[in-house]
C-alpha cells in the first residue's frame, strides 16, 4: 500500500488522505480503520491512473504512489512525455514529510559539511512536503546520472523542461525560478502561495480542484 511508506508519521498521512477526500476523520496521528479505508480507497484510485496512464521503472513508480491523485495524473503524463525524450528520465524523489525536509535542508548547513546545500527549503516550506511536486533524474545510455554539473547535463534539463511543456499542461518548473533554480523539479501549478497551501494541508482541507 502506497502510504505504509508515511506510517512512522501518521498525522502526516492523514493530513495526504484527508486533502485528497479520502478521510474525514480527526487529525489526530492515530492510526484507525478509517485511515486503513482511506488508505485503501487512495491506492484503489491510484491504481486506475497506473492502468489508465502506464506504469514506469520501479523507483519513479515508488514516488508517483506518493503523491495527491491529480499529481499522480500530472507525473504520469510527464513520464509518458519524456518516453520521447532522447535520455532516459525517472522521478527520483516524490512526497517528503517534514522530518524529511528538515534532513534534506540539513546537507552542506549543519550535516554532511562537505556538499553543498541542497535545498532552501525547511520542513513545511517545499510543495515536496504537500504531496503535489517531484524531482527528476536524467540519465544516457550507460545509465549515468546527470548531475548537471556540467554544461552539457545543465543542458540536458532545459532542454526536457521544453519538451515537456509542450506536451503537460498544469505543471511549473524549478528551473525558472530566480532566486534558487532547481532544474530537477517540476510541481503542480496551483493559485494558491506555499503559506496557503500549508495552512489548508495541516487543515486536512483540499487545495487542488
Amino acid at each position: 500500500m502506497s502510504l505504509q511508506l508515511f506510517k512512522s508519521d501518521v498525522l502526516f498521512t492523514q493530513r495526504i488522505l484527508a486533502v485528497s477526500g479520502y478521510y474525514k476523520g480527526p487529525l489526530n496521528a492515530k492510526w484507525t480503520a478509517a485511515v486503513d479505508q482511506a488508505e485503501f480507497a487512495f491506492d484503489a484510485d491510484s491504481d486506475k491512473l497506473a492502468t489508465e496512464l502506464g506504469t514506469f521503472d520501479k523507483r519513479s513508480e515508488r514516488n508517483i504512489e506518493t503523491l495527491l491523485p491529480a499529481a499522480q495524473r500530472l507525473a504520469r503524463q510527464f513520464l509518458n512525455a519524456a518516453s520521447t525524450f532522447p535520455y532516459s528520465v525517472r522521478i527520483i524523489s516524490g512526497t517528503r514529510t517534514y522530518l524529511e525536509q528538515d534532513a534534506l535542508f540539513a546537507i552542506g548547513r549543519t550535516t554532511q559539511l562537505n556538499k553543498k546545500p541542497v535545498t532552501k527549503a525547511k520542513g513545511g516550506q517545499s510543495n515536496h512536503n504537500f504531496s503535489i511536486a517531484w524531482d527528476v533524474g536524467i540519465f544516457d545510455t550507460t545509465g549515468k546520472y546527470f548531475t548537471g554539473a556540467t554544461k552539457k547535463e545543465e543542458k540536458a534539463y532545459s532542454d526536457l523542461a521544453g519538451h515537456i511543456a509542450k506536451a503537460v499542461d498544469g505543471l511549473e518548473w524549478g528551473g525558472n525560478w530566480s532566486g534558487f533554480p532547481d532544474m530537477p523539479h517540476y510541481q503542480v501549478a496551483t493559485d494558491k502561495s506555499l503559506k496557503k497551501i500549508r495552512t489548508l494541508f495541516e487543515e486536512g482541507k483540499p487545495f487542488l480542484p
